[in-house]
């Protein structure tokens, strides 16, 4: 379904598309039958569809990203400050730095995720006991008030 843009006054007004004999139901064309209500198979559902991908565009954009990765690489080797021995040591220190500091912060919210767990349910607990008791209360007044 297109926009076919704003209503005009006849519509409105209750006026419809179409014709309508004597004690017929008006009926509807909603789109108003321009170029984008086309069948899907013709060219001007081609040219205006929404949802067409151009495989062209996308193909040269990919060669265009993967040609600049490729000169920033080359660019990155050709200007660094070390040697490549040196920049793989460097790191792999960096790597092992940031696999320590993550597995400590996993462990930490772990910990945290079971200390929070076990809250919640020492907190259901003791509110399940006191709705226990208060029922229990209940019941000993009722005995008490049937008993009177």
């Amino acid at each position: 379904m297109s926009y076919a843009g704003p209503a005009s006054s006849s519509r409105r007004r209750g006026a419809t598309t179409g014709s309508s004999a004597a004690g017929e139901r008006p009926s509807r064309t909603i789109g108003g039958g321009g170029p984008r209500d086309a069948s899907p198979g013709s060219a001007e559902s081609d040219v205006d569809g929404p949802h067409e991908t151009d495989w062209q565009q996308v193909a040269i954009f990919g060669a265009g990203l993967a040609l600049g990765l490729a000169l920033g690489a080359g660019a990155a080797l050709l200007t660094a400050p070390q040697s490549g021995e040196e920049t793989r040591a460097a790191i792999k220190g960096r790597v092992r730095r940031i696999k320590r500091t993550a597995r400590r912060r996993g462990t930490d919210a772990w910990s945290e995720l079971g200390e929070e767990l076990r809250n919640a349910t020492r907190s259901l607990r003791r509110r399940r006991a006191k709705r226990a008791a208060q029922r229990e209360l209940a019941r000993e007044s009722e005995r008490e008030m049937a008993a009177d």
